[in-house]
């Protein structure tokens, strides 16, 4: 395969209205991939750097999210949802997997991989380690998540996952912390994001621009924007650096005072 023939595939999916980063990807498997086949000019390839420059100023790749929904928007739904014991246990389920969501950003695959066997209860927390292989799991790196008790028990992590757990504790099929509120049996990461989705929708938040993972950019950007540490954020949401949070995640809310430069340098 040359260097001419690689072009002309990635010109393929140009035509087929691939994004920059679908040619990105495959352009970087075909470079890493070939060299193993006796490919020795992959090593310089002017024409594939023209090309893709050519690409990115046609179709720049933009982020998902350019503002993030307002947590307070939720929160106010959330709390509603009280006292618990009068909540069927779909409700329930919503509450307790929204709450966890907002209070540590994970992704959809860590609330599946909570299990019971790896639940550690103190007095002020609980705190879950993992044992299954995440998305950021690698050598030398240990991850646990930390659920705080808060003033507020409408609000409260902590009580409303050992109330659920009371709740189904007779009834669950799995030693995974979600269960279904149907079979009672594991759940897979595209049943808790629709979970996720529908409290979204219960709140008034509009699902057809934001998903599920829009919640770890809504939590993380509205403490970043109270005063959260940086620091205290990436260790939350298991980031090794600040790149991915600033480029991906760290959004203006939708209702953030658009004040502007000068009345915020001069305001008293």
């Amino acid at each position: 395969m040359t260097e001419v023939i690689v072009v002309n595939f990635l010109s393929y999916l140009f035509h087929l209205n691939r994004s920059y980063s679908v040619l990105n990807s495959y352009k970087a498997m075909l470079l890493q991939t070939l060299p193993f086949f006796g490919n020795s000019w992959c090593k310089d390839c002017p024409l594939i750097k023209r090309f893709m420059k050519g690409v990115y100023f046609q179709r720049k790749p933009k982020p998902r999210y350019l503002y993030t929904w307002d947590v307070s928007c939720v929160l106010k739904y959330l709390s509603s949802l009280f006292p618990l014991h009068k909540l069927s246990l779909k409700l329930l389920t919503f509450k307790v997997v929204a709450l966890i969501a907002l209070a540590t950003a994970p992704r959809a695959q860590t609330l599946v991989s909570m299990d019971l066997d790896y639940m550690l209860i103190k007095e002020n927390q609980v705190v879950f380690s993992f044992p299954d292989l995440l998305k950021t799991s690698r050598e030398g790196h240990s991850f646990s998540l930390t659920l705080n008790h808060y003033k507020d028990e409408k609000l409260c992590v902590m009580h409303t996952l050992l109330f659920y757990l009371e709740k189904v504790q007779t009834k669950r099929l799995s030693k995974k912390v979600l269960v279904s509120y149907v079979t009672y049996k594991e759940v897979c990461t595209s049943t808790v994001a629709r979970w996720l989705k529908s409290i979204l929708e219960l709140s008034g938040i509009d699902t057809k621009v934001f998903k599920a993972h829009s919640y770890r950019a809504a939590s993380t950007s509205a403490a970043f924007n109270r005063g959260c540490s940086l620091k205290t954020i990436l260790s939350t949401a298991d980031w090794s650096s600040d790149k991915n949070f600033k480029k991906f995640y760290c959004r203006e809310s939708v209702k953030s005072n658009h004040m502007s430069f000068a009345d915020a340098v001069f305001q008293k």
